[in-house]
């Protein structure tokens, strides 16, 4: 388990949830002008875009190993993987309860929840199709859903969890989804070497 573990940078992955949680603390309410391709723009806070760096270094590290080696290992890497990305959700939104604690801005619960949604949605997309691509498309995801989320009236769309805000049932409901979809999937399928080099 050492090898397994040591690829997957855990030390890296913990200073990253410890700069989002403490930019989002400083900076998060901050505004960032995104355009919007529906005609309507809401508030797109920094908050909603750091959040996905904890996933990006999950998924850097998961890019690091032998996916060949770990398909045939006889060690149960996709429980072992499973449990790494539930730990990971965890771990930021402990990090970011924490923060809530001390500070009660509401950007920390915004960033628990949303670090934990990328996390899932990263896990889930790595199982389907790789670590790299699961990188790339989760670290666009904040910018597809800024451009896209927002209805008319300047209000986040019931479907934009990363834009919801603090308060919102049905975002953290989207991202407990994503969480148990993800682990669900990592546990039962290896990653598909197929689609890495």
């Amino acid at each position: 388990m050492n090898w397994w573990l040591k690829t997957r940078a855990p030390a890296a992955f913990l200073t990253a949830v410890l700069i989002t949680t403490a930019f989002a603390g400083l900076a998060g309410n901050a505004e960032l002008p995104i355009p919007s391709l529906t005609g309507s723009t809401g508030n797109f806070l920094v908050g909603h875009l750091i959040t996905v760096l904890p996933a990006a270094v999950l998924m850097y590290a998961a890019s690091r190993t032998d996916l060949r080696m770990e398909g045939v290992a006889a060690r149960p890497i996709p429980a072992w993987n499973t449990l790494l990305g539930l730990m990971a959700a965890l771990t930021a939104a402990s990090a970011a309860a924490i923060a809530y604690a001390l500070t009660r801005q509401d950007i920390a619960v915004v960033t628990g929840r949303n670090a934990a949604g990328y996390i899932g949605f990263a896990m889930l997309l790595c199982a389907l199709a790789g670590p790299r691509i699961a990188s790339f498309t989760t670290a666009a995801l904040p910018i597809v859903v800024a451009t896209t989320g927002w209805a008319p009236d300047g209000r986040a769309r019931l479907w934009a969890w990363v834009l919801q805000p603090a308060q919102s049932g049905p975002a953290a409901i989207a991202v407990l989804t994503l969480l148990a979809a993800g682990a669900a999937v990592t546990l039962t399928r290896s990653t598909p070497a197929r689609y890495e080099r």
